[in-house]
């Protein structure tokens, strides 16, 4: 038999894509100056979007169920295709047409779709809790509707290799724990690391940061230091610490942080996680002391 406690909360994500073309221009800017500031993004371009709704609720005993699928869908997808798929997003959406300064950024998608929808999936019984906008594979934002907070994810790969070995323990413990991870001649791995940073949006140019900016520091202090590189035998970092998953991740905060907050210190722009992927069946989760 199963108890349904009176204030269970359920969440509920539901994935919605659409095409549109955007470009980023501040019309008080030359070319030149949008071009510093925004790059090839200032010509117009297209991204195939993809939208994770994340709404909450209680289960209503007439059903079982939160909300029905089809009324989420029948709401987010009719304002989604009226204002944004196939649509020039700076040309024909009410809220980007009216004022060219509010760029059509991620960000400033994110928030709108927020603000348009949430009220009325509440008339439905249930609460925005989360936009997640994805406009392409390695980067996407996240709102929760804590204005003016967003967050942003970059994806990064790279290769290297490691042994697994304490010096702490012998060599029958290391081989007893480690196992074929203590092989004396390391192996490898396509690393896959999510930098999360989380901050106020630049209500100049719509963006958290530059993610120019971002892979700067990431090719800087990540790609320079570690790729294709043999942890325990080409790194000043692992030259004691057993290269572990949880060691990786954590030193790799301690060399991108302080590069992280100076991106934007005044909008106080921080990186609020770092995802660390070793194999397809495991990854590692660090925010910090």
């Amino acid at each position: 038999m199963v108890i349904q406690r009176p204030l269970d909360m359920i969440h509920l994500t539901r994935y919605i894509d659409f095409e549109a073309s955007h470009y980023y221009y501040l019309p008080e800017l030359s070319e030149e100056g949008n071009y510093q500031i925004f790059g090839n993004k200032v010509n117009q371009h297209g991204h195939n979007y993809s939208v994770h709704l994340t709404v909450g609720g209680k289960i209503q005993s007439s059903d079982g169920m939160v909300i029905n699928i089809k009324d989420v869908d029948e709401l987010i997808r009719s304002y989604i295709n009226q204002h944004y798929d196939h649509k020039q997003i700076n040309q024909q959406h009410p809220v980007f047409s009216a004022d060219p300064r509010i760029q059509p950024t991620p960000e400033n998608i994110a928030i709108e779709l927020w603000r348009a929808t949430s009220q009325d999936l509440a008339t439905l019984g249930v609460n925005m809790r989360a936009i997640r906008l994805t406009e392409e594979e390695r980067t996407y934002v996240q709102y929760y509707g804590v204005e003016p907070v967003i967050h942003l994810t970059r994806t990064y790969e790279f290769s290297a290799a490691h042994r697994l070995h304490s010096s702490e323990l012998s060599d029958y413990e290391n081989t007893e724990i480690f196992g074929k991870c203590n092989n004396p001649n390391g192996h490898g791995h396509n690393y896959v690391l999510d930098v999360t940073l989380s901050g106020e949006v630049d209500q100049r140019t719509g963006l958290l940061v530059r993610i120019v900016d971002l892979d700067q520091v990431i090719n800087k202090k990540v790609f320079g230091r570690f790729d294709h590189k043999h942890l325990n035998l080409d790194t000043v970092e692992f030259q004691t610490l057993n290269p572990t998953s949880e060691n990786f991740v954590r030193v790799l905060w301690e060399l991108i942080e302080s590069d992280i907050l100076s991106l934007s210190p005044s909008r106080s722009v921080r990186l609020h996680r770092l995802r660390l992927k070793e194999t397809p069946k495991s990854f590692f989760d660090y925010y910090g002391g």
